[in-house]
């Protein structure tokens, strides 16, 4: 009644903090009773849930676009590629021209690949040797362990390592040349380059040596023979694509040999077809968060009239009477804001998580810095702009008129 509003706007005062911002706060806060209840709870789930959703939508997008822009989350770290030769014949003088490309001032990295195809019970495996030329070490995206440095040892891509049910340290037999299986060791999980006969996740990496270890006695030295060439980041790669053939053509027998830029990886469009359905869905949960904290602001004013109609017999003002209603908003949103953007946050990443290991990709945790600066804000504006008709009618209530009714 009057006399425990009273004890409470003494305790305010007595404590320096303003009657409206507290009598704000318990509105947002306290449920009440009977016919002054307002449905706090569910304005409260509803600010954590709403921003909470939005951030794990604009989070996972943002996983989408770095994977999109940046090949290398797929493996793909070389800029060009060319190709040599197949069934053990090449059309030139494939080692000469590797030599010579890798001397340039642009190239960073070279991979003399060998690519044979080995078998592990009903699981085919495009073997590809880790080469490099004239000390340009191309970079290989792994998602665990290391490279192979001997020649009982290799790196399993992600698809096939999970048809193999392998893992690093796992030791696994494949036969090439003959009939007879050799053990070879799983020292690391990595995308390879996509062939005629495999993608970017099915296939392995062998050292040279381990190459000829697996396809001793194999009718062709090869099955095919390519190269891959990595760039110094900014250079117009078309540019050194025609600065590359013309290195090869100098060479006898050379002009045989273009490099040309990868094609593009399709997993692409279907990660970016994924990534409406999560912004659609965040779209709905602010919806309901709107709502549900427009809907208690509103019926807060409309049930504890008779609160609000105290406190101005007390001496609150019009605009005082406002600032309860600011209060409240504002204290939804801020809840909303703590709880929901940490949440956002690890949400948008295990979705990403997943899907990255669903794709396969190499895993980012994606940061989406625009939606982190302009959510809380956003947040704050909205929930004052539900206020603003509560505010008005909190402002206008005749006191003297809700105290003779009740």
């Amino acid at each position: 009644g009057p006399q425990r509003r009273s004890v409470v706007a003494a305790g305010a005062a007595a404590a320096n903090f303003p009657v409206s911002l507290l009598v704000g706060a318990r509105f947002a806060l306290e449920p009440g009773r009977g016919r002054s209840t307002v449905p706090v709870r569910s304005a409260l789930v509803g600010a954590v849930v709403g921003v909470l959703g939005v951030l794990a939508a604009f989070t996972f997008s943002a996983g989408v676009s770095d994977a999109a822009s940046h090949p290398a989350r797929f493996g793909q770290t070389w800029q060009l590629t060319t190709f040599f030769g197949y069934n053990g014949h090449d059309f030139g003088p494939a080692s000469r021209v590797l030599r010579a490309v890798a001397a340039d001032r642009d190239v960073t990295g070279v991979d003399d690949a060998r690519i044979g195809g080995a078998q592990s019970g009903q699981v085919s495996i495009e073997s590809f040797t880790y080469a490099p030329v004239g000390g340009k070490r191309p970079a290989v995206v792994l998602t665990a362990g290391r490279m192979p440095a001997s020649p009982d040892e290799i790196v399993l891509a992600p698809t096939t390592a999970q048809e193999m049910h392998a893992k690093t340290g796992s030791v696994v037999r494949l036969t090439g040349g003959t009939p007879i299986s050799k053990a070879v060791r799983v020292t690391g999980i990595g995308f390879v380059p996509a062939g005629p006969h495999n993608g970017y996740a099915d296939g392995a990496w062998l050292t040279p040596a381990g190459y000829d270890r697996i396809f001793d006695g194999a009718r062709y030295g090869f099955k095919f023979h390519a190269a891959t060439v990595s760039l110094r980041a900014g250079v117009d790669v078309l540019a050194a694509a025609r600065r590359l053939d013309a290195v090869a053509a100098a060479i006898p027998g050379g002009k045989a040999f273009t490099f040309t830029p990868p094609d593009t990886i399709p997993e692409v469009q279907v990660i970016q077809d994924l990534e409406l359905l999560p912004v659609a869905l965040s779209a709905f949960l602010a919806l309901l968060a709107i709502s549900a904290v427009g809907y208690a602001l509103s019926i807060a004013v409309r049930r504890r009239s008779h609160e609000l109609a105290v406190l101005r017999a007390l001496g609150i003002t019009r605009q005082q009477a406002r600032l309860v209603v600011t209060t409240q908003a504002s204290l939804l949103a801020l809840i909303g804001l703590i709880f929901g953007m940490p949440l956002g946050i690890a949400l948008g990443r295990a979705i990403w998580r997943t899907v990255a290991g669903f794709t396969p990709l190499a895993y980012h945790p994606p940061v989406a810095l625009l939606a982190l600066l302009l959510i809380a804000p956003a947040a704050l504006l909205a929930a004052n702009a539900l206020a603003a008709w509560p505010q008005r009618r909190a402002a206008r209530l005749h006191a003297g008129q809700i105290l003779r009714s009740e």
